[in-house]
């Protein structure tokens, strides 16, 4: 046997190793990657919980350069938030929003990811009433529901029972942002004792 069989046997003989090695990496990769967001102590949720009490709208401290509150923070948004936890009842978010502005909300998770969103254009005739709830608690609204209307509301199920909407109002001059910051705020956002715990 010469020198370059010897070398392609040897490369052979190691390949099994080399491609368990590397699967073993790639799994610990990605596994890391997934449990980081419920491992970290400093997550969205922690940092709104510091900022915000739950079941009430909150404006965020505006943007400034290497201080946001939030990943890649315009200047141009006012940013509000309404932090919630579903064992206390359904959150009932409510507003009238005017059509010539743009206002933009994310539905968060405990965890941060982003389950629902929307904008000021899912408002009927300017009018948005959401309903956040767990399976639970949406079983016992719909046992409640008259069968010859439709529900009023839009209804959205939540896949955590504590989580946050974070509301966005654009101010397109600088001198648009006390609007901005009145438009948020006039966001109502609490806990639906009409709907019921679940």
């Amino acid at each position: 046997m010469n020198r370059r069989e010897r070398i392609f046997d040897a490369l052979l003989g190691n390949a099994p190793w080399a491609v368990g090695a590397i699967l073993v990496a790639g799994i610990v990769h990605i596994a890391s990657i997934l449990t980081m967001p419920r491992l970290a102590p400093r997550d969205a949720h922690a940092r709104m919980s510091r900022l915000a009490p739950a079941h009430r709208m909150t404006l965020l401290p505006a943007s400034v350069p290497g201080a946001g509150t939030s990943p890649f923070d315009d200047p141009a948004l006012v940013q509000g938030v309404c932090r919630y936890d579903l064992d206390a009842g359904p959150l009932r978010l409510r507003a009238e929003l005017a059509s010539d502005t743009l206002t933009l909300m994310s539905f968060h998770a405990r965890f941060g990811q982003i389950y629902y969103s929307m904008t000021d254009r899912s408002a009927t005739r300017g009018k948005l009433d959401v309903l956040v709830l767990t399976p639970q608690q949406l079983e016992a609204v719909e046992a409640n529901d008259n069968e010859d209307e439709l529900p009023q509301e839009l209804r959205i199920l939540t896949p955590t029972r504590q989580g946050f909407i974070l509301i966005r109002a654009l101010a397109e001059r600088p001198g648009d942002l006390p609007d901005a910051q009145k438009r948020v705020m006039s966001i109502a956002c609490g806990t639906d004792t009409d709907a019921g715990a679940g």
